[in-house]
This record gives structure tokens, sequence and C-alpha cells, in this order.
């Protein structure tokens, strides 16, 4: 079994208890046999990468490409096996580039969250602290092979933060069933 290995990015020292709880309110929505244990590992503070403002206040931002970069070169660096997951109150931003008939344009996309089976970052900048801990799930959901839903069935639905209501206050059928049967064999069979 693996464990959740949390590092706060930025952010005051006495969010350790507050975000631990966060993620361990996040594993309540999962089977008790996917992950072993929470472990704190740190803070990390990094510099912003830039500044973004919003309506007229400015905020200091994490570009998502040189974030996740940094989650994976910790991951290397300190051998984990398990999943890094990485939460911060600050924003994480991502630039796409498209054409626009005459010109290229730049558009910018908060990111809340993105998780696969090493790394992670969760940003709850503007999340509702009600919906945080769904937050979370839906990031460690897709660390467990989940995937996005079109309509508003349960916490894989892609539009999480704007749903009014979800069928499901979990997740669905069917993702409880992937997750059962992904689980790792704990008594794998002799060859």
């Amino acid at each position: 079994m693996e464990s959740i290995n949390v590092l706060i990015i930025g952010g005051d020292p006495e969010d350790k208890k507050d975000m631990v709880e966060l993620v361990e309110d996040a594993s309540s929505f999962f089977p008790t046999e996917i992950w072993d244990d929470i472990i704190y590992i740190g803070k990390l503070s990094l510099e912003h990468d830039f500044k973004i403002k919003i309506s007229r206040e400015s905020y200091g931002a994490f570009l998502f490409r040189r974030l996740i970069d940094r989650m994976k070169g910790i991951k290397d660096s300190t051998r984990l096996v398990s999943l890094l997951l990485g939460i911060t109150a600050d924003p994480i931003v991502t630039v796409y580039h498209f054409f626009d008939e005459t010109s290229f344009k730049k558009a910018i996309y908060l990111v809340h969250d993105y998780v696969n089976k090493k790394v992670g970052v969760v940003s709850l900048f503007r999340v509702k602290e009600d919906t945080s801990s769904k937050l979370v799930a839906h990031g460690l959901g897709h660390n467990r092979g989940l995937r996005h839903h079109a309509e508003p069935i349960d916490l894989m639905y892609y539009e999480l933060l704007t749903a009014p209501t979800l069928e499901v206050d979990g997740f669905c059928k069917l993702c409880r069933r992937k997750l059962r049967d992904e689980k790792p064999d704990l008594h794998p069979h002799p060859r």
C-alpha cells in the first residue's frame, strides 16, 4: 500500500494541521485500503513566478509547468515511492497560446488540481472551505485512474467547483468499482 506525502507550498506554518486534516477528509471518500498513511513532509517556500491581477487585486502566482517540474525534482531527490501532493493557497496558472484568425493570442487559466500517479498539486485559491476536501478527493481520484464525468454525477465531475449539486456525495458505482478493481494485490500468489 501507499502513502500520501503532503507538501505545503507557501502559506503559514500553522497550515500544517489544516492541510493534513484536509487530505484526511478527502481520503475518507475512498475505500480504506487505498492509502496506508498521510505523511506531512514539510513546507516549501517558493518565490512566485509572477503576479496576476483579478478584480483589482494582485496575487503572486505559480506557473503550472514549472511547479510540476519542481515537484518531480523533489520526489526524485527524496526517493519517495508514493504520491507527493503539494497544496497551496496561492493561484496556479497555465498559459495557452492559440491562433485567432489574424494573430496569436494568449490566455491564462487557473489550475485548481492536477494529480497523476507520482505527483500532484492542488490550489485552494478562491475555493470555498466546504468544497476544498472534495477538490482534493477529485485530484486523488485521478491518482487512482478515475476520469472526468461530463455530467454532475460525483466528485469526478469536470466542473466540480461550479456544480450546484452532485447526484452522489462521493463516488458513483462505476468509480467505486474501478477503485476496488484497481487495488493492489496485497497477497500476491506465488508463481
